[in-house]
């Protein structure tokens, strides 16, 4: 059950270079576009702060490659200023505070004060890729003593997920409004065969923590 109390929505990376067949490409991405634009109307309708992550990769990043593995190395993508690197059109959030990577813009009122905040990165995790983001996570503007719900969807969400969880956050995952680059869903059942088969670090209590919910569901609190 989610936690109504608090709630914060997490857009992540729904850039337009991951739905373009020109770019990255991901393999069934398109599924999710409409649960997403639902999820985004949902936040417009009822106001809840939302943060939104970007991607803002230089031209020359060292994981980029002609031959990509898709683990470690992919094709060149979201870099900076360009079209790819914006939001689908069915997740651009119409009013915002953008706090870049470099934190030269960080202020506090404005975050307090905005509903939408978008972050730039330059790396897949914000927690790596941007150094002011543990500073936006305590300063939301939530009331005193009280701690965020967040609710995440979008492009890769695992990692968020997890550096969230891992601070003692409540997080729910929208199962059918989220893929991963090799165009899984980040739910239950496929965390479970990865964590079988080495392929991550999240441990067996940390998928019981997580809260997974469908559209359906969010769309009824």
């Amino acid at each position: 059950m989610i936690k109504n109390e608090n709630l914060v929505f997490f857009n992540i990376d729904t850039q337009q270079d991951f739905f373009d067949k020109n770019s990255v490409d991901i393999p069934n991405g398109e599924t999710i576009i409409n649960n997403l634009s639902k999820i985004i109307k949902l936040a417009e309708e009822k106001e809840i702060k939302t943060i939104n992550t970007i991607r803002w990769f230089k031209e020359d990043s060292d994981f980029f490659s002609n031959m990509p593995d898709y683990r470690k190395t992919y094709p060149a993508h979201c870099i900076k200023d360009t079209k790819g690197a914006r939001f689908i059109n069915e997740t651009s959030p119409k009013r915002y505070f953008l706090l870049d990577w470099d934190g030269g813009n960080l202020v506090f009122p404005e975050i307090h004060n905005n509903r939408n905040i978008v972050i730039t990165k330059k790396e897949a995790d914000v927690f790596v890729g941007n150094s002011y983001f543990e500073s936006v996570v305590h300063n939301l503007g939530i009331p005193f003593m009280a701690r965020p719900n967040f609710v995440l969807f979008g492009v890769d969400i695992g990692v968020t997920a997890l550096c969230l969880l891992r601070r003692g956050y409540s997080v729910s995952v929208v199962v059918d409004a989220n893929i991963d680059i090799d165009g899984q869903l980040f739910k239950k059942d496929n965390i479970i065969v990865k964590q079988t088969s080495g392929d991550t670090d999240i441990k067996p209590k940390e998928i019981l923590d997580l809260n997974f919910i469908t559209t359906e569901e969010l769309l009824r609190i």
